[in-house]
């Protein structure tokens, strides 16, 4: 006896074994160098033939690789491409039995099927109960598709059935008049089955798609507002009143408890969006069928634990591309680095969230049959998964990427992987490549490897450089870094090989100028800078660029970067006791020379191109900030200018005062400094938003985050007051 069954829905479907022996009957070619296998004897039975008819009518709708189109399902590709009808027919055969002339091991001397087990499966008949627009082309190429490949293994050419669908269909009527029709009852709960599996794992893959473009499009929608012609005063207002913080008055600053940071109001409208939709799109919409065989209660259980499982991996798109160095939306947008970690770590709430939902829902739902599942290797890799990214949570948390920002980075790195692998395979080991689940993770792994190949690409193409590291002061609280053979702008990742045995690591700092090679007179090349201020090592960090003139011939120099940081924690501190450790030379400087791998350049804050519709520009800076605000004061020749520079040491003058005498050649600007003393933030606002002039005036900060929140709050609530534009920069980003 052959004993034919199919693999419930319950269990995903996975593709049934409707024969455990392939048969030649019905004129289905067997493959190339098939093994001979026992046919099945119509003249014996009369049913027989029956009963493989409407057994082969049923096949082609009865398996997962039946699924349409390629892609994500419910978008580019469907489970069953409506036909659901024949998989509700397929599945009343289950159980039952067929003489054989031979007997496989493990066979059961059971009868044959009696004429009562066959009016049972009289529904398989599935031209009477499938839609009237399911054409005849159709149902010959599901026939033809899958009639074979579901006694003989993954679809062929080579695999075509001798019968056709329209000719098998005509025996099948002949001999279901002899015994028959089947009960409606029989067949209705079944065809309710595969509505609800198709219904919702549909909505499933249209919810993620949904979920994974919103994400990034609303970034770019945004963005393009911008590019109105001119600067509109209401815009002007608007973009102010939305970098003000949430709550308080601290944005770069923890919060009380340092718990987090203060989104600013802009940034909290687009993570109320992320929360708001991905809590929805979990739940609805609910769809649930009655009466149904295989999910006959807990329906809605079973929906959003497979929900919240395909938005978690949907979500793999934003989190990657957002924690990116070379995210290109940052080229597409005016949203700085620091935005899209901080939205990067929102996401990652999410994702941990819905996992972790997706496999208690899953378990509950499975609890009975929880042991036998246990030892499957697509429940083991999913807790693999889950536990990856569930802890990824404490080990990210603000206090801990403080005060251990390497462990932080190296555990962020490798549990990200692991839970990518995970993924991977809790889909693999199931669904195979047939559902397109796999899909995301793909995206997100590309995402990850471009990143670090294009990091690569940049290490490689200035080679190994040699770092002399200068002490500002006698306890090296301020160092400057310098950098032979290198231009760069905007900010770089430096690593030092042989300062630590993890020579992998590199650090983000600023540049404070660059020299390309040769000085040309009257020309001014202006770059772009950035300041990176690290929440966890503490540092303002700032850069600039060369200012170079001359005459009309070229004095050739060395091309060099010039770093300029504060030591705080970390890195920094290394150098610190590195450059404490050396003898002070003739003049007293301690000074140190160290190979270094350069990673460069990353670009400004795209805020910065705003500027352009200023004619009035007020810079502050704190400390090393100053950096930061030089080079967009040489870009803005015509403008009038004002510099308000505060710091604790007067040692930072002399490395910055050859760039501060050649701004002064322009009589438009005006340079003040603090030495010891606080700069008097809110008096300086007021002067120049009271000051009558055409065009908008721009604002930016680089300095503590302290004083950076000052400012931030002062420019919000004065905006309101001035009648032109203002456009505020806080030329900084933290992690």
């Amino acid at each position: 006896m052959i004993k034919v069954r199919s693999v419930r829905v319950a269990s995903r479907l996975r593709a049934p074994l409707l024969f455990q022996s392939f048969t030649r009957f019905g004129g289905i070619a067997p493959p190339a160098k098939s093994p001979l296998v026992p046919s099945l004897l119509s003249t014996r039975q009369p049913w027989s033939t029956l009963h493989l008819l409407l057994l082969s009518l049923s096949v082609p709708f009865s398996t997962v690789a039946a699924n349409y189109g390629h892609g994500i399902m419910g978008v580019t590709r469907t489970l069953y491409a409506h036909t659901e009808c024949a998989h509700a027919c397929s599945q009343l055969l289950e159980g039952s039995q067929l003489t054989c002339a031979t007997r496989l091991p493990g066979d059961t001397p059971e009868p044959p099927l009696t004429k009562r087990q066959l009016a049972a499966i009289n529904p398989v008949e599935f031209s009477d109960y499938c839609p009237s627009d399911l054409r005849l082309p159709k149902r010959e190429e599901w026939w033809e598709k899958n009639v074979a490949p579901a006694s003989a293994g993954p679809w062929s050419p080579s695999l075509i059935p001798a019968i056709s669908y329209d000719a098998a269909l005509h025996q099948a009527r002949e001999e279901i008049a002899k015994v028959g029709r089947g009960e409606q009852s029989l067949y209705t709960p079944n065809y309710n089955s595969w509505i609800f599996f198709e219904g919702y794992k549909g909505q499933d893959g249209r919810n993620a798609v949904g979920v994974a473009i919103s994400t990034i499009c609303i970034p770019l929608l945004f963005s393009f507002v911008r590019l109105l012609p001119g600067r509109p005063l209401w815009y002007s207002r608007l973009e102010i009143a939305l970098q003000k913080p949430v709550i308080g008055r601290r944005h770069r600053s923890p919060m009380v408890g340092n718990v987090g940071l203060m989104p600013t109001r802009g940034q909290a409208l687009y993570i109320a969006y992320i929360l708001i939709s991905q809590i929805f799109l979990s739940i609805f919409p609910i769809l649930t069928v009655y009466p149904n065989d295989y999910w006959p209660d807990r329906q809605v259980m079973l929906m959003i634990g497979d929900r919240t499982g395909d938005l978690a991996m949907a979500n793999f798109i934003a989190v990657f591309l957002f924690s990116s160095r070379n995210n290109i939306l940052l080229w597409m947008t005016n949203w700085s680095h620091s935005t899209f970690l901080l939205l990067h770590r929102w996401i990652s709430y999410c994702l941990i969230i819905e996992v972790s939902l997706h496999s208690l829902l899953l378990l509950i739902y499975y609890w009975s049959i929880r042991e036998a599942r246990q030892q499957e290797l697509m429940w083991i890799w999913g807790i693999v998964g889950t536990m990856a990214f569930v802890l990824l949570w404490p080990a990210s948390l603000l206090p801990v990427r403080q005060r251990a920002y390497e462990f932080f980075l190296a555990f962020h790195q490798i549990f990200s992987a692991i839970g990518l692998i995970g993924t991977f395979f809790h889909i693999y080991k199931f669904y195979k490549y047939d559902w397109g689940f796999e899909i995301w993770v793909y995206i997100g792994g590309i995402i990850w490897f471009l990143d670090r190949l294009v990091r690569l690409l940049r290490v490689l193409s200035n080679g190994i450089r040699t770092a002399t590291v200068t002490a500002l002061d006698s306890e090296a609280e301020y160092i400057q870094i310098d950098i032979d053979g290198v231009v760069s702008h905007g900010h770089v990742y430096l690593s030092f090989p042989t300062i630590s045995w993890r020579f992998w690591e590199n650090h983000p700092y600023s540049v404070l100028s660059a020299s390309t090679g040769h000085v040309q007179q009257k020309t001014s090349l202006k770059a772009e800078s950035d300041s990176d201020s690290s929440i966890e090592k503490k540092e303002s960090e700032s850069e600039g660029s060369s200012m170079v003139s001359g005459t009309d011939h070229h004095v050739p120099i060395q091309p060099r970067t010039t770093i300029l940081l504060r030591s705080m924690k970390g890195l920094t501190k290394t150098l610190a006791a590195r450059l404490l450790a050396a003898p002070a030379d003739a003049g007293g400087q301690r000074r140190i020379t160290l190979p270094v791998l350069v990673e460069s350049s990353y670009h400004a804050n795209p805020a910065m191109h705003d500027l352009v519709h200023c004619s009035t520009l007020l810079c502050i800076a704190g400390g090393v900030g100053v950096t930061a605000v030089l080079p967009i004061m040489r870009s803005f020749e015509g403008a009038k200018i004002r510099l308000a520079w505060g710091m604790r040491n007067e040692c930072l003058i002399p490395v910055v005062e050859p760039q501060l005498r050649e701004l002064r050649r322009n009589p438009a600007v005006h340079i003040e400094t603090r030495v010891g003393e606080r700069l008097q933030l809110l008096d300086l606002l007021k002067e120049e938003v009271e000051k009558e002039g055409e065009g908008a005036l721009g604002i930016v900060v680089c300095g503590p985050t302290g004083m950076a929140d000052e400012v931030r709050y002062a420019v919000a609530e004065l905006a309101f007051k001035v009648k032109r534009a203002v456009i505020f920069v806080d030329e900084a980003f933290s992690w």
